[in-house]
């Protein structure tokens, strides 16, 4: 079971390895939290380049490079390729940078919640990455108590 953490990410430094559906989820969800996000992934999903055009984020069209993570706070691997995102967190871990493998729930220093947003009020929904369709039912049951349209899944 993990305990529920909010971070200040407005000053923090966050490389998203990978461009695809789960990294434009994961993307998403830190706009608005996060100071700056890099991307770096060979294919970069259309609503990315979106969303970079509005958010602090800089998009690098070519593979992950062990350098990408010199000065990086947090890091998501979030390739389609399992085996480089293992690697990528054992770099992360080496380096003693946070990290997050969207492959394999076991190397992961944090995990993402589903995020409802009211105002100010920030509300994150965690299952310890055990039931997805349980965070999802919580997440629309706690907009619907607040009044709100959409949370922001993770």
């Amino acid at each position: 079971m993990f305990f529920p953490l909010f971070v200040d990410l407005s000053q923090k430094e966050i490389l998203i390895a990978g461009a695809g559906a789960v990294a434009r989820r994961r993307i998403r969800t830190l706009c608005g939290f996060a100071g700056h996000m890099t991307v770096a992934a060979p294919s970069v999903d259309p609503a990315i380049r979106e969303l970079a055009r509005v958010y602090p984020i800089t998009v690098c069209e070519r593979k992950f490079r062990p350098e990408d993570l010199d000065g990086k706070d947090f890091v998501l691997a979030a390739t389609d390729d399992g085996m480089l995102n293992r690697d990528i967190y054992v770099m992360c871990r080496e380096k003693g940078i946070p990290a997050n493998n969207c492959s394999d729930k076991t190397m992961c220093d944090f995990q993402f919640p589903s995020v409802v947003k009211d105002g100010d009020v920030v509300i994150g929904i965690n299952a310890s990455g055990k039931n997805h369709r349980l965070v999802k039912e919580t997440r629309i049951r706690v907009e619907k108590a607040l009044g709100v349209s959409k949370g922001i899944s993770g």
